[in-house]
């Protein structure tokens, strides 16, 4: 590998690849995983799975980003900066890993399961390797070089979900607990983040970066900068992360107040969580194409080309509209077969139905997100994660009494959706991207979508009325992916038929993909030195 920097569009388009494909192992692995252990075992590794979600934005994106544009913008005082930031990063990997190890008890507790103490802890011990791999990435993006970050990235997710994998697939094999299980798998994350972490110090001691100057001062300042753009950065990755744990601490507890037995409630809460790979591989269609050309926002803002910040605000909103539309549209049509075919049953299909809805709004999070931050307006959008966060909680509370799975689901979609609606006003209000966009647009989206449902929903009964008449995997695998198939056709015809887009937004989207393609020409033809 021979680390040269690249260009600002290449390694903006470089960090986006390899977020995207993290983006789906992460979404991907839980599927076996499930499959291996049940969803009483699935319960037990996602009421700790936040806590790394939490960590993993900040150490993926927030951190890295904050860093390298600090980096970037200071002059005189580089030294001060990094031997900050390194003890910045020391110093909270430390905290976090104690204050999470020595509260896992208490944290268990108010999750309403003593036992998820052991997974808690296991899981404490990722906070002393995370951080340390967020500084390294940060400093190599400062200098200009993106590859680094993305393939410490990637071998951090390979190594996770095959370790993941691989032990719980001993643990359930040598009739382990679930508990037990659940933290075998979560030593997965931690082997991960040790593995990224070597990596990127190797390189460290290639002088690939400055070497670090133990006579500079430390400076608190440049620490306080640093936590507090790392959080607005990660803001559009966090919002699932925080709702999760809204649902990891209230989820079984409102169920158990009710009168439920606690055993059944943690089973429904595994069933619950199907719904999270579904939301991560829903909204993956509609990053990959909005996130090729949100890095451009802050460029065209220091040049202060109003048309062209309003043209892109305008085709990256519509982007994930159209696309997490879709998705969110697919996945409803089509629920009760994909259900079956990754985890075994049909179970809980109206409450992941109902759950799915939030895949459009979480799309337009991640891309509102990302073109705010770029317009300078981070504290707005921090505002509106926390009062998801707080509609999550009073949701929960409210509606899972009430209407049972279904009720924490829709809590879900109304959070979203709060969220994404204040962040659509804002960005109205701070670029005016709606001026001069087509009514047509909106209709024709509309058709397209129900067009497409139509054709899916006749397809599916079709499928299983006609040709099979047993519900089972085979049979409900053929269904989810022909469906897929015939849907995602259906709704392209019906775009171009309808001209959703116009033409000068088909070039431009024709030039992101091309974009992509020449950077991983470039990087085939790269050779080892």
């Amino acid at each position: 590998m021979n680390p040269k920097k690249t260009s600002v569009w290449e390694g903006a388009l470089l960090l986006t690849a390899a977020a995207l494909v993290v983006k789906l192992l992460s979404a991907i692995y839980r599927i076996p995983y499930q499959n291996m252990t049940g969803d009483f075992g699935f319960y037990v590794f996602q009421q700790a799975y936040p806590f790394y979600a939490i960590a993993a934005a900040i150490a993926f994106t927030g951190y890295p980003m904050a860093l390298s544009k600090m980096i970037a913008s200071e002059k005189n005082n580089k030294d001060h900066l990094i031997k900050t930031s390194f003890w910045t990063s020391f110093l909270l990997g430390i905290v976090t890993f104690l204050m999470l190890f020595l509260t896992a008890p208490f944290i268990a507790r108010l999750m309403g399961d003593d036992e998820l103490s052991l997974p808690i802890r296991v899981l404490s011990v990722l906070f002393l390797f995370i951080p340390l791999s967020a500084f390294f990435r940060g400093t190599y993006q400062g200098y200009g070089d993106m590859q680094l970050t993305a393939v410490s990235q990637l071998i951090e997710q390979t190594v996770r979900v095959s370790g993941i994998l691989l032990i719980s697939f001993y643990f359930v094999a040598r009739g382990y607990t679930s508990y037990e299980t659940g933290a075998g798998a979560l030593t997965g994350s931690v082997l991960g983040a040790v593995a990224s972490g070597l990596f990127l110090l190797f390189f460290w001691k290639k002088g690939i970066a400055p070497a670090y100057n133990p006579q500079a001062e430390i400076r608190f300042l440049y620490g306080a900068e640093l936590l507090k753009t790392s959080i607005y950065l990660s803001l559009s990755a966090l919002v699932l992360a925080l709702l999760q744990l809204v649902d990891a601490f209230l989820f079984v507890n409102v169920w158990v107040n009710s009168g439920m037995e606690a055993y059944d409630a943690k089973l429904l809460k595994g069933i619950f969580d199907r719904g999270q790979p579904l939301i991560q591989l829903g909204t993956v269609a509609a990053a990959s194409v909005a996130l090729a050309v949100v890095p451009e926002m802050a460029k065209l803002v220091q040049k202060r080309k109003k048309a062209e910040i309003q043209a892109l605000a305008r085709l990256s909103i519509k982007i994930s509209f159209v696309f997490g539309g879709a998705a969110a549209v697919g996945l409803i049509s089509i629920m009760k077969p994909v259900n079956v075919m990754l985890f075994k049953n049909e179970d809980g299909s109206l409450a992941l139905a109902i759950l799915c809805v939030s895949i459009v709004f979480v799309s337009l999070i991640y891309t509102s997100t990302g073109l705010l931050q770029g317009l300078g307006h981070g504290r707005y959008t921090a505002f509106t994660v926390l009062l998801a966060v707080l509609i999550k909680i009073a949701g929960n509370l409210y509606l899972i009494p009430v209407y049972g799975m279904e009720g924490a689901a829709l809590s879900t979609v109304l959070a979203t959706c709060t969220a994404s609606v204040l962040q659509m006003i804002k960005l109205q209000h701070a670029t005016q991207f709606l001026t001069g966009a087509r009514i047509w647009s909106i209709v024709s989206f509309l058709i397209s979508l129900f067009i497409m449902a139509a054709v899916v929903m006749l397809w599916v009964t079709t499928v299983q009325n006609v040709f099979f008449e047993e519900n089972n995997r085979v049979v409900a695998m053929f269904t989810s992916i022909s469906s897929s198939i015939i849907g995602a056709v259906t709704y392209l015809i019906s775009m171009t038929r309808l001209k959703l887009f116009s033409k000068e937004e088909w070039e431009t989207l024709y030039h992101s993909v091309s974009i992509v393609k020449k950077i991983l020409n470039h990087l085939k033809k790269r050779r080892p030195t």
